[in-house]
This record gives C-alpha cells, sequence and structure tokens, in this order.
C-alpha cells in the first residue's frame, strides 16, 4: 500500500508543479502541493459547502490529443512548427521521445524515462550531436521540493548546438488558442511560471550530474498553443524566463522549507486526508489573487476574507498594484479629503487626483 501511494504521489508531480505555478506566493498553496494534499479536502474541512473541484474529462483528453498529434510518427508537426517559429533551424531534424507507454510512448515506467532523461543529458554533455525537439524529457530534480521526490516531466524540449556547445530551451504545450495580444494573461502567466520552473529545475540537475559547464540552458523558451478554431499548432517563441527563474528559485526555498514540517509527511490527494495534513495546508498563510477563482476551492474564503480586510486585490490584481499595499477604505478616506500620512498615501492620493489624457 505504502509503494502504492508513494508511485502515485510522484506520477502526479506534474500536476502538483502547476498547482505551484498558479499561485507560487500563497504558502497554503505550496503546502498543499508539496505534501500531496487535496485543497478540495481541506477547503470542506474550513468550509463544508466549499464547492468541489472537477477536472473536466473533455479538456483532459483533448489535451492528450493534441500532445499525441504534435509528436506521433516522429513529430513532423511539432518539428515543423519550431522550424517555422526559429526555435530550431531550419535543418533540425532530431526528435526523441521520452514519454512512458501509459502516455503513449516508448518507455515502460517513470523509473526508465528519469534513466532515460539524465542519459540524453549527458550524451549531449559529451559531443554526441542531437538539434531538434525532446518530448516529455523526465528528471529527478536533486533538492526535496516535492514530496516524497522531486521528479519532473517537462513538455517539450528543443536543443540546438551554438558555437559548438548544446543549448537547450524549454517549451510548455496549452491547448488553449492563442490569440495574440488577447490571450488571457493568468493562463500565459501560469505557463511562463511553470517554464521558469523547468528552467531551474534543468539547471540544478545539470550541475548534480556535472555537467552544467558542457550543457546550457537559454533563458528563453516557447509556447505551443492552438490556433483559434483548429488543433493546429502556433508557437511563441522568445519567451523571456529571466524573472520566472528568480521567481523559482526563491518559490524552490519555500517547497524545501515546507517539505520538512510533518516529518516529511505527504497525502494521497483524496477526500479522506490525515488530519494533519490538513491542518497543515490551512494553517498556512494564504495570498488571494485573480488566478486563485480559477482553480483553487479555498478562493471563496479566501475572497471574503480579503474583502473584510479592505483589501484591493478584492476588486483585481491591477487595482491590488495599484493600491500599493493601501487598503480600500484608507483610499476612500484620501478620496473623502484626509491628508496622507505617508510617502506612499501621498504618491496615492497624487495618482488618485490625476487627469486621464485626453483621448486622440
Amino acid at each position: 500500500m505504502a509503494d502504492s501511494k508513494r508511485e502515485r504521489a510522484r506520477r502526479e508531480t506534474r500536476r502538483r508543479f502547476e498547482q505551484w505555478a498558479r499561485n507560487p506566493e500563497c504558502h497554503s498553496n505550496v503546502t498543499s502541493a508539496v505534501h500531496n494534499v487535496k485543497m478540495g479536502a481541506a477547503a470542506r474541512r474550513e468550509y463544508p459547502n466549499a464547492p468541489r473541484d472537477a477536472q473536466s474529462v473533455f479538456a483532459l483528453e483533448r489535451g492528450n490529443a493534441f500532445e499525441a498529434s504534435l509528436i506521433n510518427n516522429g513529430a513532423p508537426i511539432l518539428l515543423e512548427a519550431l522550424r517555422g517559429a526559429e526555435v530550431i533551424s531550419s535543418t533540425s531534424t532530431d526528435f526523441a521521445d521520452h514519454r512512458t507507454t501509459s502516455n503513449g510512448g516508448p518507455l515502460a515506467s517513470l523509473d526508465a524515462a528519469t534513466e532515460a532523461g539524465h542519459a540524453f543529458l549527458r550524451s549531449l554533455a559529451d559531443g554526441i550531436a542531437f538539434n531538434g525537439a525532446v518530448s516529455s524529457l523526465t528528471v529527478r530534480i536533486p533538492r526535496g521540493v516535492m514530496l516524497p521526490e522531486a521528479t519532473l516531466i517537462i513538455d517539450v524540449l528543443s536543443v540546438q548546438t551554438v558555437n559548438g556547445k548544446p543549448v537547450i530551451a524549454v517549451g510548455e504545450i496549452k491547448t488553449y488558442a492563442d490569440q495574440g495580444g488577447h490571450t488571457h494573461r493568468s493562463d500565459l502567466a501560469t505557463a511562463r511560471a511553470q517554464m521558469g520552473l523547468y528552467v531551474h529545475a534543468l539547471e540544478i540537475s545539470l550541475e548534480d550530474l556535472g555537467i552544467a559547464d558542457a550543457v546550457s540552458v537559454s533563458m528563453q523558451g516557447f509556447l505551443i498553443l492552438t490556433h483559434p478554431g483548429s488543433n493546429q499548432p502556433s508557437v511563441r517563441s522568445g519567451e523571456d524566463l529571466r524573472y520566472q527563474l528568480e521567481r523559482a528559485r526563491r518559490g524552490f526555498e519555500l517547497m524545501e522549507e515546507s517539505a520538512i514540517m510533518l516529518d516529511g509527511a505527504y497525502g494521497d490527494a483524496d477526500d479522506d486526508e490525515d488530519a494533519d495534513l490538513l491542518e497543515l495546508v490551512l494553517n498556512a498563510p494564504t495570498h488571494f489573487q485573480d488566478s486563485c477563482i480559477t482553480f483553487c476551492e479555498r478562493a471563496d474564503a479566501c475572497y471574503k476574507k480579503a474583502l473584510a480586510n479592505s483589501e484591493g486585490v478584492v476588486l483585481g490584481d491591477d487595482v491590488a498594484r495599484f493600491l500599493n499595499g493601501i487598503s480600500l477604505q484608507r483610499a476612500e478616506d484620501l478620496m473623502n479629503g484626509q491628508k496622507p500620512a505617508t510617502a506612499s498615501e501621498k504618491d496615492l492620493l497624487a495618482r488618485l487626483q490625476s487627469q486621464l489624457p485626453a483621448l486622440p
């Protein structure tokens, strides 16, 4: 039973890293992801009528079908899309499929995929030429950031030889449509956060393997979305990941701190969870933001708490940034004539009183 629990927790790390990326500032969310505690179970312990999570079967099937269409039969669609977006050169044709058999790939198990992933990275360091793409590269992160262990499966990598040295760029596959400047910001923010995590995970994995000087990780990633109304890929290249990389570095420290709590205990991600683990999630500090509404069952409770505390985030992330830590009640007081008491309040009042630019 214990081995079965461990295997389930290992297989779920991809989902849990994505959960972390949706709100890495929230300690409760971090604790839930690291210890594999179902947030919905914690929410219903806090409020019995909290909504039950339910992931769309259609969305899962569409995601699997889209990824398979890119990768099957030697990945001609994926390679052509990456060449068209100049993620890889026009002459790059190499492809390696590191998916497990449960996901339609050739590798027998998660352990086999991890061994293959590490062997592939070593082969690059040894000078074996590879210019193209890799699907589902799997690495074991040599840090205690996820329980029982941190196994990371990266959607897609590109590999190019630059000045005689292999350079890896990370990519993320999403099924939502690429709508240019109108693509939902929270969706893009989550995907970029995941890619920043991938970059940091690869960096420390390369260091652990002793090949960090032989293989480089690019600070630019790429997103593979869908064309509106179709399942054809649309690649957004040149995604700057430097900010997300620094965020991931700080996030790893927070995850490591969380992992040592309760002597490294972890759950089954079931509705019937250990009471101590549920309390660990519930007692961790929260950080409400717009994205919480789309994925977290505690969002309603956190929203009500923020409203009671007169926090600007109840009107959205943009308002919270505009207020810069000043409460809604205090902003109203300033607008009603009270004098600002701090430099921050003076700055806010000046911005509130400034006129909007005239439209042409």
